[in-house]
């Protein structure tokens, strides 16, 4: 396993999630849902190891993070996208900010600014907005640089919290892009979302959490299956006609499946 979490206990100064059990596969994109205030964020940055008031234990590859080498280094490996982007910002110019963590790691200029060419013709991030204060471009902009910051390091692991937000239908086509490139590539997801048709679309593996608990965990299609959502409940009534729905994704994959 990619992530392996035993009886976790974790939270802030109290503690919000209770006794969480969880495995993470390599490679796949996993997504966490639930109402607000179930605990979903905790959980993400429980698993970022970002909390100080996290009690059991966090396994990396079979390596436990209670060993402070083996945590620096899982460090190193995670890119993390925070709900509020304004949060992780702290450089004066768009471009500090998407560089910031290849300066602090003292690389090459050559290696820095073909690193920063390449992240901006991927995300297509334009040029013109490398000066300007990223507190002072648009929600969707901010987005988009924040992205650029983590993945500008190349991370194995990527945490997202709500990370399309206020993102315009161009912009989330192009986000979405890059993590499909990702996963092919190897990276592990894992993702908050409260859109349901984004979860069966590209979800491997779905985490519901309810009351700060997860409650179920399997195929977005499995999981989601008693959603009000209409894809889900067409699917349903497909299935009562013998029409096997087993790890179908969207309503492309369905009507293949129904004209076999």
């Amino acid at each position: 396993m990619e992530i392996t979490l035993k009886n976790i206990n974790s939270g802030y100064s109290e503690i919000v999630l209770e006794n969480i059990n969880l495995e993470i596969k390599k490679g796949t994109w996993n997504f966490i849902v639930g109402k607000t205030g179930s605990g979903k964020s905790t959980l993400l940055q429980t698993i970022g190891f970002l909390l100080t008031n996290i009690q059991g234990e966090i396994f990396w590859k079979d390596l436990s993070l209670a060993d402070l080498k083996n945590l620096k280094k899982y460090r190193e490996n995670i890119g993390f996208m925070f709900q509020y982007t304004d949060k992780q910002f702290f450089n004066n110019t768009v471009k500090e900010e998407i560089i910031y963590s290849l300066v602090k790691k003292k690389k090459s200029l050559k290696e820095i600014e073909e690193k920063l060419e390449e992240v901006l013709n991927l995300l297509k991030i334009s040029k013109n907005i490398l000066q300007n204060s990223p507190y002072e471009i648009s929600g969707g902009q901010k987005r988009m640089v924040a992205f650029a910051s983590i993945l500008i390091d190349s991370p194995k692991i990527l945490l997202l919290d709500e990370p399309t937000a206020g993102l315009d239908v161009e912009n989330k086509k192009i986000f979405f892009e890059t993590l499909e490139k990702l996963k092919k590539e190897g990276v592990t997801i894992l993702q908050i979302s409260h859109l349901l048709e984004d979860v069966l679309d590209y979800g491997d593996e779905t985490i519901v959490l309810e009351n700060r608990k997860i409650i179920q965990k399997g195929k977005p299609i499995d999981v989601l299956k008693n959603s009000d959502l209409e894809f889900i409940r067409f699917c349903r009534v497909i299935e009562k006609y013998g029409i096997p729905i087993d790890n179908i994704k969207n309503i492309d994959e369905l009507l293949e499946r129904i004209k076999k």
